[in-house]
């Protein structure tokens, strides 16, 4: 039997799986390694902290996370607004919203001659 093998039967009779490197947590989530830090940081991706600059990852602890994300939608609701009642009446004949019309300011423009 080879040391490799060896180990590996060790690990499985105490329970030790193999780690994930942030790397491989980036790929298996479809995000940066960048981003996968900074879960880290905020408490949302719990890790196997190897020394003060490594980090490592269970399977569990990336399922738990995954898990914690998603969300099972029961009934999608659309808001839509309601049109609301017209207030006033349009203004008609050609009445600007300032009040006047654009004969009336002829009018006015002539009388100035």
């Amino acid at each position: 039997m080879n040391s490799e093998s060896r180990r590996e039967n060790d690990n499985e009779k105490i329970g030790i799986q193999r780690l994930l490197t942030p790397k491989d947590v980036a790929d298996i989530l479809g995000i940066s390694v960048k981003t996968v830090h900074k879960l880290v940081r905020d408490q949302k991706l719990a890790c196997v902290q190897v020394t003060t600059k490594e980090r490592r990852f269970t399977e569990e602890q990336v399922r738990a996370y995954i898990e914690g994300q998603s969300r099972e939608i029961h009934q999608v609701r659309v808001d839509t607004p309601r049109p609301r009642p017209v207030s006033s009446e349009s203004k008609k004949g050609g009445q600007k919203a300032l009040g006047f019309s654009r004969r009336s300011l002829i009018e006015e423009m002539r009388q100035w001659h």
